[in-house]
């Protein structure tokens, strides 16, 4: 009983504390590209190598908190419908001990990109997209892996959209 009372705490308190929409537009074109690298549930890489060359949106969750688990939602129908087709991840900011739950968390929301475990250095803030402090946090990527995008909140798949076209800005 008292895991209930815990994680009904931490649920609360990770929902509660997620700004609605709220936008912050964090690199620039002249930006260094990122580089990253993490393992998906199904044993292939969500990484910079294998996402270059199309506009990619890297969702930051967690399994527990019903926003993120709308947003991966709102995502996925991005993913399906948005031409230019985009390429996206969901990386989980939770321990590698918790993979099934990243497993379940893509087979029950019907997902249809790859969903990854983030390594201790994202989860500490100090990975490759720097401090990833609120869920979900949404970033897109050009095509070139540069941040051009950071969206903090819940999103609705008009606004990803939106964020996309920024991605597309100045592309040959």
């Amino acid at each position: 009983m008292k895991w209930r009372g815990l994680f009904g705490t931490a649920l609360l308190c990770a929902c509660a504390s997620q700004p609605q929409g709220s936008a912050v537009t964090s690199g620039t074109r002249s930006g260094e590209p990122i580089y990253f690298s993490f393992g998906t549930t199904e044993g292939a890489e969500f990484s910079s190598e294998s996402t270059r060359g199309r506009a990619t949106v890297v969702l930051f969750v967690t399994t527990f908190d019903l926003a993120s688990q709308a947003e991966a939602r709102n995502l996925n129908d991005v993913f399906r419908t948005y031409r230019p087709r985009i390429n996206a991840g969901v990386v989980v900011l939770e321990a590698p001990k918790y993979a099934t739950f990243a497993e379940v968390f893509r087979t029950s929301l019907g997902l249809k990109y790859p969903v990854a475990i983030a390594d201790a250095g994202t989860i500490a803030g100090g990975g490759p997209f720097g401090a990833v402090d609120r869920v979900p946090t949404l970033i897109v990527l050009d095509r070139d892996g540069r941040e051009v995008t950071r969206l903090v909140g819940l999103q609705k798949a008009s606004e990803i959209e939106a964020a996309l076209g920024g991605a597309r800005q100045g592309a040959p």
